[in-house]
């Protein structure tokens, strides 16, 4: 398993794959939604050399702009460069490279991870109660290996709050995250339809290894990929409208694929999750009526035009058949009371990852479902691992991420704030939102607690919550802004935030080193 990704994901990918899908893969021959040959490498050089071409560069301008590093970081836990090119150069650990590129120069020239967001502190809360729970750990050293995970997890996170200053930045890490991610999926979608119809049983690696994992994670990026392509503008340069243009056609294309990647990973977790992520998407819409009517044609035709795979149909009937279905769904129930009988026996938890480990000493099937099963809940697992006080946490900065993004919505209605600026904040909060909304859903039935989507969901919350106040701070003071356009490239490098070409809306007295906000936090 390559440590692709992100500076840990080795050691997080192999202690992943352990207890990944619900029952023991079958024996035939498995399609995987990251390429179309799982097990071989692409014989041509091109692939090699279009990850260096972007990895060297990146790398020469991380060791001078934080910003860069964080988009680099970005682009290696989401496109999972390794696995996708032929020359293997796993051995030089590229990912922790990266990783130390952008967090140890970050420190030493005074730029902090943000400390005192809501969000922040219900992030390092859940460090917190990781390690109180600890005490109780059946196998110590996996639960600090996943306490390692999520620290080094969580102090990107943190950084990228601070590092998200401005609404280019925001837009431009929104394009890079989903367009990484959406990109595999896209193309494990268009495989599927060219190919009449394909069932993907594997995904990328780390923790969408699996096609459940796979299928939630593609939810959670289809709305970022739709709001990349609304405020792509204020990435693009306006002298650039053919980029824009094709850009914009490129994320929204990638959408519907998405969708049907998901359909081919028969993944009922990830079916609810879609359904659910695009109700909440419809409801928040400005033209809701209208995006409903669209979705529902879009879905007809796809019904009717596209080729569905062998047994999809089945495999949803079976959502209304729950006591039926031994092998899985049933299943799924009574590890969530394992799970419960965990957190009454050890109310402060069992240790991150530590349920399979607990599993045999809390069953009391006597075995019926196997023994050292997962938790196939990302709530449940952690009530499990962490107990009470951590469940308390978890549920407590969902409530926190939504209410933050009503309240970035409810700011985007701000009188004299630009029409770009206001359509940038409605759009992003709603998307977020229903990123978030998938998760709950398609997450109920998997344990991917600590994916790496959803705590760089809270990090960009954050900061939108920050940019956003200091945007209709600036239309109070300023009537009637100048639109906001992407700013030239020196301003991009540039730490003093441009929000329109060739103004600042913030004093320079109000930023710190390395373009952090050292106002007071929202």
């Amino acid at each position: 398993m390559s440590d692709a990704g992100g500076w840990a994901w080795r050691d997080a990918c192999a202690r992943n794959s352990v207890s990944a899908g619900s029952m023991p893969r079958r024996a035939f021959p498995i399609c995987s939604a990251a390429s179309a040959a799982a097990h071989e490498r692409d014989p041509s050089m091109l692939r090699t050399l279009i990850v260096l071409s972007i990895f060297v560069p990146g790398m020469l301008l991380s060791l001078k702009y934080r910003f860069v590093a964080l988009l680099l970081y970005l682009w290696f836990a989401f496109f999972r460069p390794l696995d996708w090119m032929w020359l293997d150069i796993s051995a030089l650990k590229p990912s922790l490279l990266v990783g130390i590129v952008l967090v140890v120069p970050s420190l030493l020239t005074g730029v902090m991870p943000n400390l005192t967001h809501p969000l922040s502190i219900g992030s390092l809360l859940f460090l917190a109660s990781s390690i109180v729970a600890q005490v109780n750990a059946v196998n110590a050293d996996v639960g600090w290996s996943w306490v390692d995970f999520y620290t080094r997890l969580l102090v990107v996170c943190l950084l990228a709050v601070t590092l998200i200053n401005t609404p280019r930045r925001l837009a431009t890490v929104m394009a890079v995250m989903s367009g990484s991610f959406g990109f595999h999926a896209a193309k494990a979608g268009l495989a599927s339809m060219l190919g009449g119809g394909v069932r993907f049983f594997d995904g990328l690696s780390g923790a969408f290894v699996d096609n459940n994992g796979y299928a939630c994670g593609t939810v959670m990026i289809m709305p970022l990929l739709v709001a990349a392509g609304d405020n792509l503008d204020l990435v693009v340069p306006e002298n650039r409208p053919k980029l824009l243009l094709w850009g914009r056609r490129a994320f929204r294309l990638a959408v519907p694929l998405c969708a049907f990647t998901v359909v081919s990973t028969f993944s009922r977790g990830g079916f609810l999750g879609l359904a659910a992520a695009t109700l909440v998407y419809i409801a928040f819409h400005q033209k809701r009526v209208r995006l409903a009517l669209g979705v529902s044609a879009l879905a007809v035709l796809g019904l009717v035009f596209v080729p569905m795979p062998d047994g999809y149909a089945d495999r949803l009937n079976t959502l209304n058949s729950y006591e039926q279905d031994e092998g899985s769904a049933v299943s799924r129930f009574h590890f969530w009371q394992v799970a419960k009988a965990m957190a009454d026996a050890q109310p402060l938890g069992v240790g991150l990852r530590n349920y399979e480990y607990a599993y045999d000493d809390y069953d009391f099937s006597n075995g019926r479902f196997g023994h050292g099963r997962a938790v196939h809940s990302s709530h449940f697992q952690v009530l499990a691992e962490l107990g009470y006080p951590g469940l308390a946490i978890w549920l407590g900065q969902f409530a926190c991420a939504f209410l933050i993004a009503l309240r970035v919505r409810r700011r985007s209605w701000t009188a004299d704030l630009s029409p770009a600026s206001a359509r940038m904040m409605s759009t992003t909060a709603t998307a977020l939102m229903a990123s978030m909304t998938g998760f709950l859903v398609g997450g109920s039935f998997l344990g991917m607690a600590l994916n790496d989507v959803t705590w760089l969901t809270f990090a960009i919350l954050a900061a939108l919550d920050r940019v956003s106040a200091d945007l209709c701070a600036e239309a109070k003071r300023q009537p009637a802004p100048a639109p906001v356009v992407a700013a030239p490239l020196e301003d991009f490098w540039s730490t003093r935030p441009v929000y329109a070409r060739g103004r600042a809306a913030l004093p320079d007295n109000r930023l710190g080193e390395g373009g952090s906000a050292s106002r007071k936090p929202a």
